[in-house]
């Protein structure tokens, strides 16, 4: 079983999209994968944005969550907090296979 967390940002796409690939997505991309981070997957929405998080376990995902390095970037790229965010503890990968990014 995995960890999955979906969080929706609400604003215009390619401004929040712009804003964390500058600030967040160099910082995740180095520390994520230290505590679990098995995928992320983003996407623009008619009113934002929708980010699907999945992790090896919730404790990986709440330790990154804290890493102030992290917490530092989230405030800096001024992104919004997220509109809605839904967790799921008992996520099941059907297959992992790497394709495009």
């Amino acid at each position: 079983m995995a960890f999955m967390s979906i969080h929706t940002m609400t604003g215009d796409p390619d401004d929040l999209l712009a804003r964390k690939s500058e600030h967040m997505d160099p910082v995740v991309g180095r520390l994520a994968p230290r505590h679990g981070a098995i995928r992320s997957i983003t996407s623009p929405t008619g009113d934002g944005i929708v980010t699907v998080n999945l992790w090896a376990s919730p404790e990986g995902a709440a330790a990154f969550s804290n890493e102030p390095e992290a917490l530092s970037a989230q405030r800096e790229s001024g992104l919004p907090m997220p509109s809605t965010f839904q967790r799921f503890t008992d996520a099941t990968v059907t297959y992992d296979q790497d394709g495009p990014s």
